[in-house]
């Protein structure tokens, strides 16, 4: 029965000579003993970090390796406001045009009140002259005379 349980002790607590020898690389790798947060890199730089995803082969669309992402929700919102601006671009250029149609419109009301206003002067004074002359005639003077 001791030959037993010293046999059975052997098979249960392994022999770091004999642990090691399972251990095995290709030809031309080394093997290596990593720590706790250590990552490993191939050859040709390729590292992942640990809360890296792969993906399968051809899962990723025409946009690239980003794949179905915020991407996709970032280009189709950016789509939508460059044509909300464009349209705000066209309305504001068709106000601005209003707006100086107007603005030549009115400037030429504004003259046409001056030139109102200029003959309206004129008439009164001329009418102003005519009621003095009037007023001045004796009896006998023709009020033809006062006319312009």
């Amino acid at each position: 029965m001791r030959i037993t349980v010293l046999l059975l002790g052997l098979f249960l607590v392994p022999i770091p000579a004999a642990a090691q020898q399972g251990f095995s690389c290709s030809y031309g790798d080394r093997g290596a003993c990593l720590g706790y947060g250590d990552t490993v890199c191939s050859s040709s730089g390729k590292c992942v970090s640990e809360s890296a995803v792969c993906f399968d082969s051809y899962q990723c669309n025409y946009e690239g390796f980003t794949c179905k992402s915020n991407l996709t929700e970032c280009a189709d919102e950016y789509g939508a406001l460059q044509t909300r601006f464009n349209v705000l671009v066209n309305d504001y250029n068709e106000l601005l045009e209003e707006s100086q149609v107007m603005r030549a419109e009115f400037q030429g009301a504004v003259e046409d009140l001056d030139d109102t206003r200029r003959d309206l002067r004129r008439t009164e004074e001329t009418l102003y002259e005519i009621r003095s002359c009037i007023e001045g005639l004796s009896g006998l003077d023709n009020p033809d005379n006062c006319l312009p």
